[in-house]
């Protein structure tokens, strides 16, 4: 009984003065809204789906290993035509609340990055109108 007692005594100062690993993980919906239209007549205009891949590959190339998780990318509304929105669904993990909130803000950086390569790829501006909209695509991140 006394080396039971002693055990359970030891294992408990063990587990208090070991510090337990904080991991935050969360998700993220990264959405790319655009202008679309049909494949013949709007020809050329900016793409939400290829804003969407764009800031994939950035992501892939930018966040360490093991820190993300692309959970869904899709978009588009009918075959024949572009693209007026895209979606990338993302499972982040991050040792600590800090390294969770960077990385966050480097995927709202990575999305924008992305969408202004596709509207830098089309000649499209800030600014630019197409049958009176925004004629570029825009992004933005919502944790879900």
């Amino acid at each position: 009984m006394k080396r039971l007692l002693f055990s359970v005594a030891f294992l408990a100062c063990v587990a208090a003065t070991t510090p337990a690993f904080a991991q935050q993980s969360g998700n993220l919906r990264v959405d790319f809204q655009g202008p679309g239209g049909h494949s013949s007549g709007a020809y050329g205009r900016v793409s939400a789906l290829h804003a969407a891949a764009r800031a994939v590959i950035l992501i892939q190339q930018s966040l360490p290993a093991g820190s993300y998780q692309i959970t869904n990318l899709t978009g588009g509304n009918s075959v024949n035509s572009i693209a007026s929105d895209g979606l990338i669904e993302l499972k982040l993990t991050a040792a600590n609340a800090a390294a969770y909130q960077k990385l966050v803000a480097a995927v709202t950086n990575l999305a924008a990055e992305g969408a202004a390569a596709e509207n830098k790829f089309r000649g499209v501006k800030p600014g630019d109108l197409t049958s009176g909209a925004p004629a570029t695509v825009r992004s933005a991140v919502t944790p879900f």
